[in-house]
């Protein structure tokens, strides 16, 4: 990675409560440990909206908590800007989420 080059990923699942907040947190947690949290934007977010504003589900949470990891995140649903390439790559956690970009 080039000086001042800044990597993005997205985790996606179908709510952002569970699977794609644990994601985030676990991988915020790990660029933070090696000191490169400044070359990376992080997040998650929902195909779905029905949990937009949400925190994580409390099973979510206990367990980024068993392993000393917290965090503050709302759940929120994709956006087209996102699709602009902002986040590549995107990393789906659910096998009916399936993402198509053609450059």
């Amino acid at each position: 990675m080039a000086a001042g080059e800044v990597k993005s990923v997205l985790f996606v699942c179908l709510g952002n409560i569970c699977r794609s907040p644990i994601a985030e947190a676990v991988f915020r947690k790990l660029v933070t440990d090696e000191k490169v949290e400044n070359k990376w934007m992080t997040d998650s977010a929902a195909v779905s909206d029905w949990n937009v504003g949400r925190s994580p589900d409390t099973r979510a949470l206990s367990c980024l908590r068993n392993h000393g990891i917290e965090t503050a995140h709302k759940a929120r649903q994709v956006e087209e800007s996102v699709f602009s390439f902002l986040f590549i790559p995107m990393l789906c956690l659910a096998l009916s989420i399936i993402f198509i970009k053609v450059v």
